[in-house]
């Protein structure tokens, strides 16, 4: 969300830039009117440039007009915006919008309301000002006015993850383009659209639109849109393997950047990827000083979304580096990144949900209330109808009650497959990290039960992945999962802690026992030989065992590591072996 709101805030003062202070210098300019036209220029180039000129327009309200006063006000609650002080642009709209009755500046003030209210996690009131300045739509007349309802609309859906509305309010953006090359509308909408596509896993989609994006915005002459597009594709080819064509392209967009928006979550995005690119191919160094750069930037705003991917990077360099324990701190600090993640997801799906009810149930409200002033009027002129009248009623009741039934039905049902989601890998439909996590702590949190944590990495994976290709690599998770399964007893939890690496929580489980179901697990998984293609594949998987017997005080985060060591032994003594965590120190040769 952080990274879409960054350039919509371009989005808008371009707009503001291009036609909302334009009445300024074409007339007669007074001090107030050229100063208000150079904030403008400030928020839309170099927003702390605006502040000094606000402090000095603050000295001269008492002068103002309305329409001075009113966008006086809305470059404020923007300045505000650029600056983070999210709770004082809220008040401040607040305290004002109720004297805004043009709909063109109302629908700005709704604006930096919506943009605001989901700032600071307050996401109902964000889309009840969505809302609203949708309603005003079919009063307005410019296509920047309009482009502005319309862009807070598509931001905040796609912060929700709500891509489907999120494409249609990017569909009636493009539909405002000209009809020659260089529409603003076109680059905008265009983006948007390759934005989404991208963001949802499209990339056949996105690609399809980017060509034509980058056209738009270059005929536009507007630099950082084209520059968002292309970094969109380069940030594709590095997820998608195509490693070489992506560092490619990518290092002379970070310098783009540098010229153009710094500051951009684009930036952090790129370096990221960059990182997790250099990884793959082996070059920990470069990986750790794009990681690192990441994570710095990531850590220096309020997006948890890029602070977990980037932790999560760094955690992967470190550990690549042989640097377990600066590897574990960052997984600790993911883990906790996660779960905010999370959390506020849930927070938006829950505040979608209930405003989606609201709005559904003030419109059946609307409908009931009509339809009982049209019985009222019946049953003065046909007082004999009175009868049938009632039947009426009672049928259309238990349309709504159905109608409301089968509506609350759905909604239950999809926050239960949120629910599922949250705790499920999707490639190996094993327990995910964080769900692992959570249910091996409650575990471990009984004193008198006897734990074992197994660890265990696949042997050479990357070679799979390397040699046949991802999908290869991600049948073999999937093959590995399901051939471990059968040798768990039913209170055992099998999760995906994060690429190859798995992990096995047995409670009420001995060492001897741990190390033979790891042992069988082991066998099974050398045993598996064959892909369905006919590929004969040489797959095999290390193990560390480490057992909290009854009334000793180690916790998961310390089994956690002892588990780990012992793998490491394994990998270090050959591979395709188990090794038990002894808290002596020695292990067999």
């Amino acid at each position: 969300m952080a990274v879409l709101q960054t350039w919509f805030k371009i989005v808008l003062f371009m707009a503001l830039g291009q036609g909302y202070w334009i009445a300024a210098w074409a007339s007669d300019q007074t001090n107030v009117d050229a100063l208000l036209a150079a904030v403008s220029t400030h928020l839309y180039s170099t927003p702390e440039g605006a502040v000094p000129l606000l402090e000095r327009l603050e000295t001269l309200q008492s002068t103002f007009t309305q329409t001075q006063t009113e966008k006086y006000h809305l470059s404020y609650a923007s300045s505000l915006g650029f600056r983070g002080r999210h709770e004082e642009r809220v008040a401040l709209v607040r305290s004002y919008i109720g004297q805004v009755h043009a709909p063109e500046r109302r629908a700005r003030f709704l604006y930096e309301l919506i943009e605001g209210s989901a700032a600071l996690g307050h996401y109902e009131n964000a889309l009840q000002a969505m809302n609203e300045s949708i309603l005003l739509l079919p009063l307005l007349s410019n296509t920047s006015e309009k482009m502005t309802v319309l862009q807070g609309a598509f931001s905040l859906m796609n912060s929700f993850g709500a891509y489907d509305e999120a494409l249609s309010f990017a569909d009636r953006i493009y539909s405002l383009r000209d009809e020659k090359l260089g529409s603003y509308a076109a680059c905008v909408g265009l983006t948007d659209k390759v934005e989404t596509q991208f963001t949802r896993g499209n990339s056949l989609q996105a690609q399809s639109f980017v060509m034509d994006a980058i056209a738009e915005c270059d005929a536009n002459k507007n630099q950082l849109f084209t520059l968002i597009n292309k970094t969109n594709v380069a940030m594709d080819a590095l997820g998608s393997g195509n490693y070489a064509k992506g560092i490619t392209i990518s290092l002379p967009l970070l310098q783009q950047f540098s010229e153009l928006s710094k500051n951009s979550d684009y930036v952090t995005l790129l370096q990221n990827a960059l990182a997790r690119a250099y990884l793959k191919t082996g070059n920990t160094d470069t990986a750790e000083y794009y990681g690192f750069e990441a994570f710095q930037r990531a850590q220096s705003g309020n997006a948890f979304d890029l602070q977990e991917k980037t932790s999560e990077t760094m955690a992967a360099i470190k550990r690549a580096q042989g640097q377990l324990a600066a590897a574990l701190s960052y997984y600790d600090i993911n883990l906790a990144l996660k779960k905010k993640v999370l959390d506020d997801q849930l927070h938006k799906n829950l505040a979608y949900q209930r405003v989606k009810f609201n709005t559904q149930d003030k419109a059946n409200q609307m409908a009931l209330l009509e339809q009982k002033n049209k019985n009222l009027s019946t049953e003065k002129a046909l007082q004999q109808k009175k009868y049938q009248i009632l039947i009426l009623l009672l049928t259309l009741g238990a349309v709504v009650l159905a109608i409301v039934g089968v509506w609350l039905f759905n909604t239950l049902r999809l926050k239960n497959i949120f629910r599922a989601s949250a705790q499920v890998d999707g490639l190996t439909q094993v327990s995910n990290r964080t769900h692992f996590t959570v249910s091996a702590q409650k575990a471990f949190s009984d004193p008198a039960r006897n734990v074992s944590l197994v660890l265990f990495d696949m042997d050479f994976f990357k070679k799979i992945n390397d040699t046949y290709g991802h999908p290869t690599g991600d049948w073999v998770l999937k093959t590995v999962c399901d051939t471990v399964k059968p040798e768990l007893h039913k209170t055992a939890l099998l999760g995906r802690l994060g690429g190859e690496e798995f992990a096995l929580c047995l409670p009420d489980c001995l060492e001897e026992e741990a190390r033979a179901l790891a042992e069988r697990c082991r066998a099974a998984i050398a045993a598996i030989g064959a892909h369905p293609s006919g590929l004969v594949l040489e797959i095999s998987a290390s193990f560390g065992v480490a057992t909290r017997s009854a009334h000793q005080p180690d916790s998961f985060e310390e089994m956690l590591v002892q588990a780990d060591k012992a793998l490491y032994l394994s990998k270090n003594g050959g591979r395709n072996r188990v090794t038990v965590y002894q808290h002596s120190g020695t292990y067999p040769t």
